[in-house]
């Protein structure tokens, strides 16, 4: 899976940044190019303004840095304004949390282009952007979650799953107390709008962009057709690994089908909860009740 790239880690104060998806492009910066844009009042939106934009990211003064950016955004035109669109996104993102910002920004990268002949595809990395902005299915290497029956808290079963080395394979295993009864492996893509969750032979969108109240999509499993649905959005979850707030709450019913699931994502969580739906109510069915989030990777330096 692309991701897209993203400035280095804040200045105040230092800290790493919350995936590896927002790594640095690299640091040094000439301070000729500082003194050459405070002399002009950062005005310019020009391919050297947008050079110049660069080599702000690049040393870490990500204010003035946006400042360009933004400006160039409404300025500039074809494959120049999707990097200028794309970069205040990351920064707004990656440095200063604010997928709110972010958001518009990526979604006006994604829908230019395409551009066959340029250097990086920025209309490409906004799409990865949005998939992760937030991030309701982490995929960082190392993180492990359990799952448990809501019905006995874990005592009838038990699901233990963790993220390969490679960030797309989530494997593990179900229990009953702690007799292991049956093996757990999926791997999952973010691409074209969606994120994709295969298992055996079948892939399927279990999520797909926006993620929004009312937006539906379809779907397969074990051959019969699923129409999925997302139906609420800044839902507060409380499971016995905490309570997540923000978090949208996604049904999958299979056609013709009297009852149909719920599952709950939350920000930098995953999934968090699923309940069974039928025309009488939503009834518990499996809820999270330990999350360890692997390290986030030390920013180079």
């Amino acid at each position: 899976m692309k991701v897209f790239r993203a400035p280095p880690p804040h200045l105040s104060p230092p800290s790493p940044l919350p995936s590896p998806a927002w790594r640095a492009r690299g640091e040094g910066c000439s301070a000729f190019w500082i003194l050459l844009i405070s002399l002009f009042g950062l005005c310019g939106c020009g391919k050297l303004d947008l050079r110049q934009a660069r080599h702000l990211e690049k040393a870490g003064d990500y204010s003035r840095a946006l400042k360009v950016y933004e400006r160039c955004a409404e300025r500039l035109s074809g494959e120049r304004q999707a990097e200028a669109l794309e970069r205040a996104g990351a920064i707004y993102a990656g440095v200063f949390g604010r997928c709110d910002r972010a958001v518009p920004l990526f979604e006006r990268a994604a829908r230019l282009g395409p551009f066959p002949d340029a250097k990086n595809d920025w209309p490409a990395e906004a799409r990865a952007a949005l998939l992760e902005c937030p991030d309701l299915f982490p995929l960082r290497p190392g993180s492990r979650w359990t799952y448990v029956d809501s019905a006995s808290g874990g005592a009838n079963m038990r699901l233990e799953v963790s993220v390969s080395t490679e960030g797309s394979r989530v494997s593990g295993a179900y229990f009953a107390g702690k007799q292991r009864f049956r093996g757990y492996d999926r791997s999952y893509d973010k691409a074209d709008w969606a994120l994709w969750e295969t298992e055996g032979r079948e892939r399927r969108p279990i999520l797909r962009y926006p993620f929004r109240a009312g937006r539906s999509w379809s779907g397969a499993s074990s051959g019969r057709k699923l129409e999925y649905t997302i139906e609420a959005d800044g839902v507060l979850v409380r499971v016995k690994a905490g309570a997540f707030k923000d978090c949208i709450k996604v049904r999958a019913r299979p056609v013709g089908e009297p009852a149909w699931v719920y599952e709950y994502f939350c920000p930098g969580v995953g999934r968090a909860k699923t309940t069974i739906g039928t025309s009488e109510g939503e009834n518990p069915n499996t809820e999270l009740s330990f999350w360890e989030p692997a390290a986030r990777p030390s920013a180079p330096r």
